[in-house]
C-alpha cells in the first residue's frame, strides 16, 4: 500500500511539473522571450557566416556558452518579475506546486529553449554536423540548469528590471571568467575552481578534442555546482518570496 501511495505522488507530482512547464513554455511565448531567443540565434548564425574557417571553433563555443548564460540567466529573471508583478508569485506559495517544482519548471523549460537553439548554432558554426552533438546537449543543459537556479537567486532580490540589471554584473562577471582562456587572454588553472569552466571543456569537447578527465571534470563539477545552486535557490525562495508573500 505505501509503496502504492508513493507511485501515485510521485506520479502527481511529475503532472504538475509537466503542467508547470508547460505553462512556463506558454509564458515565455507570451512574453516574446521564444521570439527574442531566436533573433539572438540567428544573429549568432549569421556571425558564423562571417568568420573565417580557422577560428570557427573558438568561436562556437564562445557563443553557445552564451548563448545559455542570456537564456537561463537573464530570461528567469524577465519572468520571475512579470510573476512577481501578476501576483503569480503569490499565488505559488498556496498552490499545490512545491518551490523546488517551481524552481524546476523554470529551469527545464528555459533549458529546453536554450538547446535547441545550441544545436542549431553548433550546426551553423560547424559547416554540418561535424561535432558530438551529445556533448553540446549536456553542455548546454547543465549550465542552463545552474544559471536558471542562480538567476532566480538574483532575482528575488530586487523588485524592478532596472535593479535586477544594476545587479546581474555581481552575479553574472564571475560565471563568464572562463571564457578568457578561450580567448587566449589569461591562462591559469585557477579557472577550473569556477564551475562554468566545465561548460567551456564540454563545449570544447565537442569541436576538438579533450582528454576524457577533462570530460569528466566537466560534468561533475556542473553536478556539484547545479546541487548547491538549488539549495541556495530554495532557500532564496524561502526568505525572499514565501517569507515577504511573494
Amino acid at each position: 500500500m505505501s509503496a502504492e501511495l508513493g507511485e501515485r505522488t510521485r506520479a502527481d507530482g511529475a503532472a504538475v511539473l509537466a503542467g508547470a512547464v508547460l505553462w512556463d513554455l506558454r509564458l515565455q511565448a507570451r512574453y516574446q522571450i521564444l521570439t527574442v531567443a531566436a533573433a539572438i540565434t540567428a544573429l549568432y548564425c549569421v556571425v558564423f557566416q562571417l568568420v573565417p574557417e580557422s577560428v570557427l571553433d573558438r568561436l562556437t563555443v564562445v557563443l553557445i556558452f552564451s548563448d545559455p548564460t542570456t537564456i537561463g540567466f537573464l530570461f528567469v529573471g524577465v519572468l520571475v518579475l512579470f510573476e512577481r508583478g501578476a501576483g503569480t508569485l503569490q499565488a505559488v506559495i498556496v498552490s499545490p506546486l512545491s518551490p523546488g517544482q517551481y524552481l524546476w519548471s523554470k529551469a527545464l523549460s528555459l533549458t529546453a529553449v536554450a538547446v535547441v537553439c545550441a544545436v542549431v548554432m553548433a550546426v551553423v558554426g560547424q559547416r554540418g554536423f561535424g561535432f558530438d552533438i551529445a556533448l553540446i546537449v549536456v553542455a548546454t543543459a547543465l549550465t542552463s540548469v545552474l544559471l536558471v537556479l542562480i538567476g532566480f537567486s538574483a532575482v528575488v532580490r530586487v523588485r524592478s528590471v532596472n535593479a535586477y540589471l544594476v545587479i546581474v554584473p555581481l552575479f553574472l562577471l564571475p560565471l563568464i571568467l572562463p571564457l578568457l582562456p578561450v580567448l587566449g587572454l589569461v591562462e591559469s588553472p585557477a579557472f577550473y575552481l569556477i564551475p562554468t569552466t566545465g561548460s567551456v571543456v564540454l563545449l570544447d569537447a565537442a569541436v576538438a578534442d579533450r582528454p576524457l578527465w577533462e570530460i569528466g571534470y566537466g560534468v561533475g563539477v556542473l553536478l556539484v555546482a547545479i546541487a548547491l545552486a538549488h539549495r541556495w535557490a530554495l532557500a532564496s525562495f524561502e526568505q525572499r518570496v514565501r517569507r515577504t508573500g511573494g
